[in-house]
């Protein structure tokens, strides 16, 4: 049970002392507008009301600790509302920004904590929470010992979500070709990027399932964009505000499909915590910035290129034939060394974190 020491009472705000000595502001709209009586929300929690429907006037005439709930009475409407004060501690607004769920790492990350078994994570059950939590905290997670058969990915995609399909299908092949019409199905490198960011919305995660590979090199690349972007911030402040302030272009075309989008290559909440990351140049569309910002901005967008490819941001390791790799797409970018001779082939697919998320809150909220 939450602790409270004190109540101070304001008609258009509630100021709660914790036992830790902290506090936090409650505003009577914020009170009004949170009621949680049956009236007001059905038994799925959702509002019964349209908030074109509450009154104008939110002041409260008076407000009092009741066992372990402080019950308030509104000026508007004779109203009387209760409130769990280990509810209200929960939702405490008042200067506490959310806790990230991310954790940003360079070449130096821990590589046991992105892997995970097959057969266990195929049960479910906490192997699965934590194969989808290292996608959601570190960026991506490797599962090894998976079927080596076409349409894997799917499945395992399937386990706790939805496929996203696009015009490439629900499912894409990664290749070596004697005439590829792409960089991706040749033995060439890739450098880092993330994938179709001309999509509204853009897909949130990437999963990668090596079918064969028998050759020299093409280690994978990652790097962790949110990283390099507060190496940006603390580096270059002016540069991080340029990227993640005005919006940049992305387009593809291909006579079948005609995708465009316009975002931030750097998102940042109001909290400063980052919520995406989109770079790629190949898919990038000519810019259409203010007069005075056009030169800034290409500086910075090249500051930040150079940091990418930083040898200490970059974490190498090879997707042997097996494994399978989840990351998340507006956050990780990915690239390929070249390679001699072999073949390579990976099958792969897109999801959204939405799934990836409701299945870890699911999951946590039975234990």
């Amino acid at each position: 049970m939450t602790q409270l020491n004190s109540l101070d009472f304001d008609p258009n705000k509630l100021t709660l002392t914790w036992a830790d000595g902290s506090s936090s502001q409650f505003h009577a709209v914020w009170l009004r507008d949170n009621v949680l009586e049956e009236d007001a929300r059905h038994k799925n929690g959702q509002r019964l009301f349209d908030w074109s429907e509450l009154p104008r006037d939110f002041s409260m005439k008076s407000a009092e600790v009741d066992g372990d709930t402080i019950k308030i009475n509104f000026n508007a409407e004779d109203r009387q509302s209760s409130y769990p004060i280990e509810w209200l501690k929960t939702y405490a607004y008042d200067n506490q920004a959310p806790e990230k769920s991310y954790e940003i790492w360079g070449k130096d990350l821990d590589l046991s904590l992105i892997y995970h078994d097959y057969k266990e994570v195929k049960k479910g059950g906490q192997a699965m929470c934590d194969w989808l939590k290292s996608v959601r905290k570190y960026g991506f997670g490797i599962i090894q010992n998976v079927p080596q058969e076409e349409g894997t990915v799917l499945n395992i995609l399937n386990s706790f979500g939805f496929v996203r399909e696009t015009n490439y299908g629900k499912l894409f092949e990664v290749r070596t070709e004697e005439n590829p019409n792409n960089l991706a199905f040749t033995p060439l490198g890739l450098n880092v990027h993330t994938d179709n960011p001309y999509r509204d919305p853009v897909p949130g995660l990437q999963a990668l399932h090596c079918l064969e590979s028998n050759n020299d090199g093409g280690e994978s690349v990652f790097v962790d964009g949110y990283n390099v972007a507060e190496l940006l911030r603390q580096e270059e402040p002016i540069y991080f505000d340029l990227l993640s302030s005005y919006h940049a272009n992305f387009r593809f075309c291909d006579g079948k499909a005609d995708l465009k989008n316009r975002a931030t290559v750097i998102g940042v909440d109001n909290f400063g915590h980052f919520t995406h990351i989109l770079y790629n140049n190949r898919s990038a569309a000519p810019l259409n910035l203010p007069a005075n910002v056009m030169e800034d901005y290409y500086i910075a967008l090249l500051a930040y290129s150079d940091m990418l490819h930083r040898e200490e941001v970059e974490v190498l390791f090879k997707l042997k034939q097996g494994e399978l790799v989840l990351f998340d797409n507006e956050r990780v970018l990915h690239g390929r060394k070249g390679f001699a001779g072999g073949k390579r082939h990976l099958q792969g697919s897109y999801a959204d974190k939405d799934s990836l998320n409701s299945w870890i809150n699911i999951w946590e909220a039975k234990q």
